[in-house]
């Protein structure tokens, strides 16, 4: 596959300054999808997915950026066609909408448009801006009312200082995992489905309350990734789980990050911390700053909707498609993404042993 090559120094540090600034939807899609688009390693259909427009415009975009450069990109531009009357108030509006994710539908976009502005707006039109502003559908992660964003924006900015503190010699190579775990059962998980227009899918429901977890963990640098499908959780599986990574690759020392849920110690001087383990604490609340939370979403993608037989059997299929986790580690490492997890980690190489990427 031919590798992109795309940007120059000037342009990558102007779009980090424009992307600290206030952008409206569509010039912000833009600055993401470039930056995204200056590590080759991105492909244009995983960027396309994130800023919520189709892979053909990103590679529009790319394109518009090689042959008439940056400021030409993040002019707007609506062609031949018939104009949408998106004017910047509007568009204001939308965004800002948009970044509180206070809209369920379309039908609400445009009943609200139309009384703060006093207009009549088709539901067509509405649509369309919608989509102009970057706007997607997508179901919310549930966040816990006592999150503190501020405590997550500072966790990432010291990350990096966290694992340079700790009690690490450097003579062995070091992995920084990130863990959690993840339960499943027989009771159903209901997703959205694709089905036709006025048509309402039906799935079968039991009320079965048999249950199986997982203990997992992720890689950050080289993508590896370990599992240990439990009966429970607690602080003896915990440990059995920690022993897992040691047997796995025993010729490492191990930083584990995870958040402070009863059964995770959080000092590797716990009885329950094997030799070369090294705890780290997540904010409370803030599951969005571990990867693999999306890897637990994913694997649901394929046992929602279904009624399961028996526990056993969807043990058996968690472990199928986990096992397609450990075989790719590129695929970790996409989801990991290369923001502040990686970062962090690149910067500590030097005094951890690990190797730089």
């Amino acid at each position: 596959m031919r590798r992109r090559n795309l940007g120059d120094e000037a342009d990558r540090q102007r779009i980090k300054v424009l992307l600290k600034g206030k952008n409206s939807g569509w010039r912000q899609a833009r600055l993401i999808a470039l930056q995204m688009g200056f590590n080759p390693e991105n492909e244009s259909s995983e960027i396309a997915e994130i800023v919520g427009v189709s892979k053909p415009t990103v590679n529009r975009w790319f394109k518009q950026y090689k042959e008439e450069g940056l400021d030409k990109v993040l002019t707007r531009g609506y062609g031949i066609g018939r104009p949408s009357g998106l004017d910047e108030e509007i568009e204001e509006y939308i965004s800002k909408a948009l970044d509180s994710g206070r809209w369920n539908t379309a039908k609400q976009a445009q009943e609200e448009l139309q009384k703060h502005f006093g207009k009549a707006f088709g539901y067509q039109t509405v649509w369309t801006w919608l989509k102009k502003c970057a706007g997607v559908l997508r179901v919310p992660r549930p966040v816990h009312e006592k999150r503190d964003p501020a405590k997550s924006e500072v966790f990432k900015r010291t990350f990096l200082g966290k694992l340079l503190d700790q009690p690490i010699d450097g003579d062995k190579p070091v992995k920084i995992w990130f863990a959690d775990e993840s339960r499943y059962g027989l009771l159903p998980n209901l997703r959205r489905v694709w089905t036709k227009k006025a048509l309402r899918p039906h799935k079968l429901w039991k009320s079965e309350y048999k249950w199986s977890y997982c203990y997992g963990a992720l890689d950050v640098v080289d993508g590896e990734s370990v599992f240990l499908q439990t009966p429970t959780v607690n602080l003896q599986w915990t440990e059995q789980f920690l022993l897992q990574i040691k047997k796995q690759f025993p010729g490492h020392e191990h930083i584990v990050v995870w958040d402070g849920a009863g059964f995770h110690p959080q000092c590797s001087s716990h009885e329950r911390v094997p030799e070369g383990i090294y705890p780290v604490a997540l904010p409370p609340y803030s599951p969005e700053l571990n990867p693999i939370e999306k890897l637990w979403d994913l694997i649901q993608d394929h046992t929602s909707n279904r009624l399961w037989p028996m526990i056993e059997r969807l043990d058996q299929v968690v472990a199928m498609h986990l096992n397609d986790w450990i075989a790719d580690p590129i695929q970790v490492i996409r989801l990991v993404g290369n923001g502040w997890i990686r970062a962090s980690a690149n910067g500590s190489a030097a005094i951890l042993n690990i190797k730089p990427f």
